[in-house]
């Protein structure tokens, strides 16, 4: 669920996906978060962990690592993080540089990551923050806003998905799934987009009233993404209830 290569890759498709979609930063507003955590709570599901995926281009040039630990430094002060409990790494290769500072308390973990490419077409610089609040930590709302912050301070609007994941004892029969799914959306006053249904996966992209923000998928709109899968490992079924996507692995 950490692994630091799936969070890159995962981040790095988000970006495709919401560069690829027509509009402006998503950045979903307290209101917007209050509507997950509403679904969620009726869903009856039991509180497993949530994340806060965000992301923001922050120039076209190839970053140093000095700028680069100037800039996370004032990301950590900003949110408030305890600057002797990071963990820091660096890599700096001639097109590829990353500064990655991992922070745990044990019921919130935080990655800040920044990346900078550098090729024949053009120079670009990333800045991801990647949070998981866990162990029942449910303060979405106040992580949310202290992220928004953090990127205000450098005068940029982020990209952020955030998901409420949830679970229920044993293996859900479709009939019980697709009631879940129904209950969600009509407490979402959400309009079904497109959708996966398989074996081992169900998955509603759908748009919502209830919810200002959304992105564009050609002419469709999307601000609500629901799914749920059986882990035998575990003997769960969970569910993910984000907006507008669903950015972590499922």
């Amino acid at each position: 669920m950490f692994n630091k290569l799936s969070l890159i890759i995962v981040t790095i498709l988000i970006v495709f996906v919401m560069l690829n979609s027509q509009m402006d930063a998503f950045s979903a507003k307290s209101n917007d978060i209050a509507v997950l955590e509403n679904s969620f709570e009726k869903s009856g599901a039991s509180y497993e962990y949530a994340n806060i995926n965000a992301w923001s281009k922050l120039n076209s040039k190839f970053t140093s690592i000095s700028e680069m630990n100037m800039i996370v430094e004032k990301i950590i002060k900003s949110m408030g993080i305890d600057d002797k409990k990071v963990k820091v790494s660096k890599l700096d290769q001639d097109n590829f540089r990353q500064y990655d500072a991992e922070y745990d308390t044990g019921n919130k973990k935080i990655s800040i990551v920044m990346q900078s490419v550098k090729n024949e077409v053009d120079n670009e610089t990333y800045i991801l923050i990647d949070e998981y609040l866990l162990k029942g930590n449910k303060d979405v709302i106040g992580e949310n806003e202290k992220i928004i912050k953090a990127y205000s301070k450098l005068s940029l609007t982020p990209e952020i998905a955030t998901c409420l994941v949830g679970a229920y004892k044993g293996l859900l029969n479709k009939g019980k799934i697709s009631s879940i799914l129904e209950e969600v959306m009509k407490d979402t006053n959400a309009v079904k987009v497109e959708g996966l249904n398989d074996e081992n996966l169900v998955s509603i992209s759908a748009h919502t009233n209830k919810i200002k923000e959304y992105i564009e998928m050609g002419s469709e709109k999307i601000n609500l993404n629901v799914a749920l899968r059986y882990s035998s490992f575990d003997d769960k079924t969970y569910i993910w209830i984000a907006t507008p996507i669903i950015a972590i692995e499922y």
